[in-house]
Parts: structure tokens; C-alpha cells; sequence
């Protein structure tokens, strides 16, 4: 798992977009966005070997 930041950088970069600086107010505001939309849901990660 890696951070929302991270996440959201490597969707930019992969379709070729100017990613957001780490601090700017345009990430800031995005994470804003996708946490309350995901507010209440579960959390989904890939499963771990022991």
C-alpha cells in the first residue's frame, strides 16, 4: 500500500498529466475530496503471507 499522495501522482504521471506539487493546494484538495467520498467504506488491501 502506498500513500493517497503517491497514488494519485502515478495516476497523473501515467496519463501524461503535470502532477500536483506534494504540498500544493490543488493535492490538498483533492485528498479533501477522495476521503470524504470514501468516508464509512471499508478498507480494501491485498492479502499478506505469512
Amino acid at each position: 500500500m502506498g500513500t493517497l499522495q503517491r497514488r494519485v501522482r502515478g495516476c497523473l504521471t501515467g496519463v501524461r498529466a503535470e502532477p500536483f506539487g506534494w504540498d500544493s493546494d490543488e493535492m490538498t484538495a483533492l485528498e479533501t475530496y477522495l476521503a470524504g467520498r470514501a468516508a464509512g467504506l471499508p478498507v480494501e488491501t491485498p492479502a499478506v503471507r505469512p
